[in-house]
């Protein structure tokens, strides 16, 4: 259990502490050994399961049962101080007739709550191993592992339920149904011996357990509970409604009054403490409060610290200040953690960490007793090391080193030498953001939010968008006043929709100003990255992080609602791109003033049109029409391995014939927006399998493309057709060397048949061959094998040459072609690549999202950056660019921007 400083837990938690982090590490030590390390309960229960007065749930992972309990019948256990209950107390994880106990109390209120953690009846073993039994088979296909596995364990979840309901009719091993259904191999025969108590008679029947006991109804729920777990990694159209799991933890903070309490607006990551190799994670540990807390939160419990401990010497007052001092090193924008700090170093508290670094830079000993040196000495070893060097960046370290000692040893006139030290060497810094050196931040992946991770940052590369947001607020750019009359598609939007966009624009506007403020408060934590006078979380000011607020996640996760009400996700399940690209401009829009012709700049900016023009049969002489786009989507071809952006381009908008009448449908484009968002389909249906499959075809992206030729106005033909037919005729020429019987090479062909005559002309200047020929009258074996040597040889090098030939005009074509490609005429239809959409994994139920995002700087030029969640970091283009096949990680969504326009569009 997460005990916050000793077993007896004699330093108090915040409620919310108590309920997200001590009873989520709550792993009684007889099943700990088969669970994964630092395993955390996740609690659930299944939506049919019925509610009592007390709180229960049981871990989705490890199926361990908690039962908390409160005196009294209220339905919420408030605290008398408005940040909650400060909990005291002990819960042992060895268990006791199968059960962990302990109990916990306020110490501001007295309000004392009881804890029962029963183990599973299923062990986590015998769940995996069934588990590994079903999906390992189906390594290639692992849906279909997931679908067995659910199978298995849904039929054992109906039997134990019908035995919990005296339904004693045995399972028979050799009936068809549930041999097919239960498999009755190792590991289900081991989960229904020795977790459900079946036992086997006569051979083939598994009986149920006699009479209804308490442990087969937990075997049922925990069954279920798998079951449910399993359904979550189906397609959503398999899954059934008697297995949805209701996560509990946040009832029950709710119930105990936890979920009051402030939180923060964002995030970091997981850091490692200077020299001491601890996790942030311990940091809030020790002050018993969870990382989302807000500023006032963390200040408040260590308050509550001191008032219990008001010691200022001694290993637990070090221990509690160095916990803040690290916090707020971290929260580097925490104004509030920061006066703290200072408040307590002036009743002579230093950081312990921040001490040593200092005492490692100056003197080259991490552990000197810096007490014992002269303040005299130590002004003279900065000096000299302050002359040693040229750099800012190292002076500031210097400079702060110089403090942190000061403060340590007590001298006040040190401290203020070094004061004005680190004043005047600030001034000599440059205020703006060297957004070469100090790369853009990344974003924390909340829950399958990756490729919302991705939409986001490439929402903040597009200068309109990130600018007009950043204006909100304004009363101008957007429609702050809620003000009725927009329209969309026809419709008139009602207030609530209105509001919830002016919402979600609110929301960006805080996401957008944090990846702002990180950046450049990590580029003023490198000129000064091991200082400040507290023991610094190292990874923080180089890895800054975001973390997207829930409410604009959930926002971005519900389907339009067009004029009906929105529709949520089950939970944070993985969705297409595009959807959610399409609800993000689609809520931007709602949020515009209305105007009287209903015009949006979101639109101008990622809309064009298309006119579709329809001949033959009954269209003969109709108009054509106009659509609006937001995105091409281009079809992969299904019979090649790879294929070229410009050739999907050139299939989309090629005439093709509607097979019902013989109709010609074709299309051109009448404009472009300045942003270009194309879709590439890799997601097919397979109507014989009724399943969806991935197309993981390489795509050749181009750094630029041309619309030009699908104007419809003869300027822009490349004369890439001609050049095609030629490739295609290479191509034809070079498949036809291929034997039809096996599908080798004609020529290697040859050369096994010149060899083996080879060997047939050696083979007659035997001995024992002339003795056989010489009773063969007529048999001219060497001529004849010389014969058909020199002749097979003659038709290989010709055709080997012809080969050479072929090929070298292939290579030569496809150059050409590149050319003509790559020879971009820059018009108001050219456009240059901004950010690739990277989807890894063999399924589209499956995988991974990433970005790669063109960044430009007038003085160092072009760089890719890769948005892989919280990480940052700058790849080759080659990685981007790359000719051949790459596998099962492929470009899913392009993002162009006109060429002609970049500066003003796109930008880091």
């Amino acid at each position: 259990m997460g005990v916050v400083d000793s077993p007896a837990q004699s330093i108090g938690v915040l409620g919310a502490y108590f309920v997200k982090t001590q009873l989520s590490e709550w792993v009684p030590v007889d099943i700990s050994r088969q669970l994964a390390s630092q395993h955390r309960h996740i609690w659930v229960r299944l939506s049919d399961t019925s509610r009592g007065d007390n709180w229960q749930a049981t871990c989705r992972d490890c199926l361990c049962h908690c039962q908390v309990t409160v005196p009294g019948s209220e339905s919420e256990y408030r605290c008398i101080d408005q940040d909650g209950h400060h909990f005291h107390g002990t819960f042992s994880p060895t268990p006791s007739n199968g059960s962990c106990t302990g109990s916990t109390h306020c110490c501001k209120c007295g309000l004392r709550v009881t804890g029962v953690l029963r183990v599973p009846v299923l062990q986590p073993e015998l769940v995996r191993s069934l588990e590994r039994a079903r999906v390992s088979p189906h390594s290639h296909h692992p849906t279909q592992g997931m679908r067995d596995l659910f199978s298995t364990v849904s039929t054992l979840f109906k039997i134990t339920k019908n035995a919990c309901n005296g339904d004693i009719r045995p399972i028979k091993t050799d009936s068809e149904k549930p041999r097919m259904l239960l498999k009755f191999d190792v590991p289900c025969i081991r989960l229904l011996e020795e977790g459900l108590g079946f036992e086997l008679r006569l051979g083939n029947e598994y009986h149920p357990p006699a009479g209804v006991n308490g442990r087969l109804e937990r075997a049922r729920d925990e069954l279920g509970l798998i079951a449910a777990r399993i359904q979550r990694k189906l397609p959503e159209s398999e899954r059934l409604p008697g297995f949805l799991l209701e996560y509990e933890s946040e009832r029950l903070g709710r119930w105990l009054g936890a979920h009051a309490y402030e939180r923060r607006q964002q995030q970091m990551g997981l850091a490692i403490l200077s020299g001491s190799g601890t996790a942030i994670d311990d940091v809030y540990r020790r002050l018993g409060v969870p990382e989302d807390a807000s500023d006032a939160v963390v200040a408040w419990a260590y308050r509550r610290q001191v008032e219990e401990d008001p010691e200022t010497v001694g290993p637990l007052a070090q221990r509690r200040y160095d916990c803040l001092s690290t916090i707020a090193a971290v929260r580097t924008s925490s104004g509030e953690l920061i006066a703290l700090v200072d408040s307590e170093r002036d009743r002579g508290l230093v950081a312990s960490a921040a001490v040593q670094a200092a005492c490692a830079a100056l003197f080259g000993d991490a552990h000197l007793d810096i007490g014992a040196v002269d303040s005299d000495m130590l002004r003279e070893v900065f000096l000299a090391r302050l002359g040693e060097t040229h750099k800012t960046q190292a002076k500031m370290e210097l400079a702060a080193h110089l403090a942190i000692l000061a403060c340590a040893k007590c001298d006040r006139r040190l401290e203020d030498y070094a004061a004005e030290v680190k004043l005047g060497i600030e001034t000599q810094v440059v205020e703006k953001v060297n957004t070469w050196v100090q790369l853009p931040v990344g974003l924390t992946n909340i829950g399958n939010t990756c490729y919302l991770n991705c939409m986001l940052q490439c929402l903040f590369s597009l200068v309109p968008i990130r600018e007009a947001v950043l204006r909100f607020g304004d009363g101008s750019t957007w429609n702050e006043g809620c003000e009725l009359g927009r329209r969309d598609s026809g419709r008139m939007l009602a207030e609530e929709e209105v509001r919830r966009a002016l919402k979600f624009v609110a929301l960006l506007r805080a996401l957008f100003e944090s990846l702002v403020n990180r950046r450049a408060e990590a580029w003023s934590a490198t000129l000064a990255k091991e200082s400040g006078g507290y023991p610094l979380a190292m990874g923080s000011p180089m890895f800054p992080v975001v973390t997207p607020d829930r409410e604009l996640a959930d926002m971005l996760l519900t389907a339009p609602s067009d004029g009906q009400p929105t529709q949520a996700r089950a939970g944070l399940q993985q969705q297409d791109v595009d959807e959610c690209m399409a609800q993000c401009v689609s809520l931007l829009g709602h949020a515009l003033p209305p105007s009287a012709d209903n015009s949006s700049w979101i639109e101008q900016l990622l809309a064009g049109h298309l006119e579709i023009a329809t001949t033959g049969g009954a269209s003969q002489g109709e108009p054509p029409r106009r659509e609006t786009f937001v995105n091409l989507s281009l079809n992969l071809p299904m019979d090649s391995q790879s294929a070229d952006i410009n050739e999907c381009l050139d299939r989309f908008f090629e005439p093709t014939e509607i097979a019902s009448d013989s109709r010609i449908r074709s299309s051109r484009v009448v404009d472009a927006p300045p942003v270009l968002c194309i879709q590439v389909q890799r997601v097919q249906f397979d109507m014989e399998k009724m399943m969806a499959f991935k197309i993981n075809s390489h795509l050749r992206v181009r750094s630029q493309i041309s619309l030009t030729r699908f104007t419809g106005s003869g300027t822009g033909d490349l004369g890439v057709e001609g050049l095609k037919r030629r490739l295609a005729s290479v191509d034809r020429r070079l498949d036809t060397l291929a034997l039809p019987s096996d599908g080798s090479d004609v020529l290697e062909a040859l050369g096994r048949v010149q060899a083996f005559m080879e060997g047939v002309e050696k083979w007659a200047h035997l001995d024992a061959a002339h003795e056989l020929l010489a009773d063969l009258p007529g048999a001219d074996v060497q001529g004849t094998a010389e014969t058909v040597s020199t002749l097979v040889g003659s038709l290989a090098s010709t055709l080997s040459d012809a080969r050479g030939r072929w090929a070298q005009e292939r290579e030569e074509t496809v150059e050409e072609i590149d050319r003509v490609y790559d020879d971009v005429v820059v018009d108001s239809m050219a456009y240059t690549l901004h950010a690739v959409f990277i989807h890894s994994g063999m399924t589209p139920e499956f995988g991974h999202y990433w970005i790669y995002i063109r960044d430009y700087h007038r003085e160092h030029g072009v760089r890719w950056l890769k948005f892989n969640d919280s990480n940052v970091t700058v790849v080759d283009r080659d990685e981007i660019f790359r000719v051949g096949p790459g596998g099962f990680a492929n470009p899913y969504y392009l993002v162009y921007a006109r060429t002609v326009d970049l500066d003003s569009t796109v930008g880091i």
